[in-house]
This record gives structure tokens, sequence and C-alpha cells, in this order.
């Protein structure tokens, strides 16, 4: 699985039982509800934090890279 389809199914995997007419994949989100946003970035970072084995100090990496990633997902 390439990277952009398996950073696809995490998010994916992510959002869970929110319902996908609710996201974007555009920069238009004036008409959208955008505000689970933090939520799956907050998850995504914790993947992060457990696959390094819930090592400390990586707080901000993690959460950077997991707002990268939803972001460019949902085009933002």
């Amino acid at each position: 699985m390439r990277r952009n389809q398996t950073e696809e199914a995490i998010i994916t995997e992510i959002a869970g039982d929110r319902e996908f007419e609710e996201m974007h994949y555009g920069a238009d989100t004036s008409s959208r509800s955008i505000d689970f946003i933090p939520d799956l970035i907050r998850q995504r970072a914790y993947q992060f934090f457990e696959a390094r084995g819930r090592r400390q100090g990586h707080e901000l990496d993690d959460w950077l890279q997991a707002e990268r990633e939803i972001k460019h997902h949902l085009g933002l």
C-alpha cells in the first residue's frame, strides 16, 4: 500500500462513525463542519506516540505530523 493510501486508511479508521458527508476534501470548508478535525489530529498523534513505544518527549512533533497528515488529507 502506498503512503497516501496508508494515510487515508488510517484517517478513515480514526474518523470512525463520523459521516463522510461532513468531511470535505477541498479548500472550501465554509459550508462544512470541521469541528472534528482536532479530534482526528489528537487521535493520530496518539497513534504516533504508541508506535514509538509510548516514549515521552515528542508530543509537539507527533501533533504537528498528525496535523499535516489530516489537513493534507482533507485538502486544508
